[in-house]
């Protein structure tokens, strides 16, 4: 499914009861679309989050490159999107802690092993466009030839159709699209170099609050339940 761009519409800010949440919502179990809904992880952390800081929670769905740049624009609070803490986001974007790690597979056909080890020796290998499985494919696999897409399902239709050899996703999208493919298996690659966060504007107002959110929803055991409930743990 192609990400829908949604206008950012209200006058959220760090001052007002609004929380305007940048995300793409193509990326089960974290964020989809089911019945016309966006619903999955990280919109029940944002949520949670909002519960916190008692303010109104609004969700807004785009391509995945579009989401970092919502924050520098202003046209959202926070980016809730499976958002990994490299180096080089930390230059632009100011993130909380993280509140999930994760590991990167390769998922690729049954009747097919994938060559792994950091080289792939020449295939094909796509990835969704501007995440750190790109970044990891260009650090650790200059072998390969990548090819990025704006989503997950694309990389996965391009794989089933024989246009390249494999995908390198997390491992929660590797369990998903395998129990919706028969076809389909998966591979562990590397652990994620960074753990996903909520990213907000440099040095924005939200950091301290929405950190301490977060501190307090894995106290509470709220974050615990929200993984379990999304088959996360």
């Amino acid at each position: 499914m192609a990400a829908t761009v949604l206008a950012l519409a209200g006058c959220g800010s760090e001052n007002s009861n609004q929380l305007r949440v940048a995300m793409s919502a193509d990326y089960p179990p974290f964020e989809y679309i089911e019945d016309g809904k966006i619903v999955g992880f990280d919109v029940d952390v944002s949520r949670s989050v909002g519960e916190k800081l008692g303010k109104e929670v609004s969700i807004h769905d785009m391509a995945f490159a579009a989401v970092l740049p919502a924050l520098s624009s202003g046209r959202a609070d926070m980016a809730a999107s499976t958002l990994a803490v490299t180096e080089e986001r930390k230059k632009n974007y100011s993130f909380t802690r993280t509140y999930f790690n994760e590991e990167l597979h390769v998922l690729h056909l049954k009747s097919e092993a994938p060559t792994i080890g950091g080289k792939f020796f020449g295939k094909k290998i796509a990835c969704q466009i501007g995440t750190t499985m790109e970044m990891w494919l260009k650090k650790n696999a200059p072998n390969c030839k990548i090819q990025t897409v704006d989503s997950n399902v694309q990389a996965v239709e391009a794989l089933l159709s024989g246009h390249v050899d494999a995908v390198v996703v997390d491992s929660a999208q590797a369990k998903s699209f395998c129990s919706t493919n028969g076809r389909l298996a998966s591979t562990f690659l590397s652990m994620s170099d960074g753990g996903y966060a909520i990213a907000l504007k440099k040095n924005s107002p939200l950091l301290k609050s929405i950190d301490g959110a977060i501190g307090e929803l894995e106290k509470d055991g709220t974050m615990a339940k929200l993984k379990k409930k999304w088959n996360l743990l």
